[in-house]
């Protein structure tokens, strides 16, 4: 009942309220496992209108200028390594959004086992090493923190968030040897994060905060604290995927707390 309404709030917008691509836009994959055709394709397609991949902190900016694209991943899979000659072939910065508690050389099996069982996740259930990690960012790309272990943060009393935050952050930090600045809270929601957790975010160092909100995006001013990201639903086409981003569900997030988009 509730992908119905969903979906037909999707279809007034389309009719209704879509408008062109914009200039920024700012795309979410999670694991590509037995998907890196289809993330390819919607990847060439957009370099091919002339977009430029770019980090977080670029992506917000007041003054950069022309078709920027951000990639990013969220959560923390071994086909993000695997596919590294990909990112390189399509000429890419990704940006990494990762959680460290099922880190491979770190974590015991069981807890890795638990945390795909908390992503819901079905696949293969293989996390990076440490190693692997730092590899994807001496590639180029960028290192993000998604807190240690994909808490709902909403949910947790301020004492925990020192466990969840700031550890990711310094582990992150230990492992590729530079600054990580970049923050995306799980599951991406509204309802899933608290203007006291912002507050709590940038003082301790991050400069952008990216959330899970689907749908076109304001075209002359982004919130480098509330960067929205389209989820890219791989089980969909090309064109409804584009449809998606021509949508501005920021009001319908705002009043329900979730996605219309899907």
């Amino acid at each position: 009942m509730k992908r119905s309404v969903v979906e037909i709030i999707r279809r007034a917008h389309l009719v209704f309220a879509a408008k062109e691509l914009p200039d920024r836009v700012a795309l979410l994959f999670h694991e590509l496992e037995g998907q890196v055709d289809h993330f390819h394709d919607a990847i060439q397609h957009f370099m091919a209108l002339g977009y430029r991949t770019v980090g977080p902190q670029e992506y917000a900016s007041a003054t950069a200028r022309g078709k920027r694209l951000l990639v990013s991943l969220d959560d923390n899979y071994y086909s993000w390594y695997r596919e590294l000659d990909t990112f390189a072939a399509l000429g890419i910065t990704c940006t990494f959004y990762l959680n460290t508690w099922p880190l491979r050389d770190v974590a015991y099996s069981t807890d890795i086992e638990k945390y795909f069982e908390c992503i819901e996740y079905r696949g293969d259930e293989v996390s990076l090493s440490r190693s692997e990690l730092r590899e994807i960012h001496d590639a180029g790309h960028i290192v993000g923190c998604h807190t240690h272990s994909h808490n709902v943060l909403s949910r947790l009393p301020p004492e925990r968030w020192p466990v969840e935050i700031d550890y990711c952050k310094a582990l992150l930090e230990d492992i590729i040897g530079q600054e990580v600045a970049d923050f995306s809270y799980p599951f991406g929601m509204r309802r899933h994060f608290s203007e006291p957790l912002r507050r709590y975010c940038r003082d301790r160092g991050f400069k952008t905060i990216a959330t899970g909100i689907s749908g076109r995006l304001n075209t002359h001013k982004v919130d480098p604290f509330a960067i929205h990201r389209t989820a890219w639903k791989f089980e969909r086409s090309l064109p409804d995927n584009l449809d998606n981003l021509r949508i501005n569900a920021g009001l319908y997030a705002n009043l329900f707390g979730r996605s219309v988009v899907g």
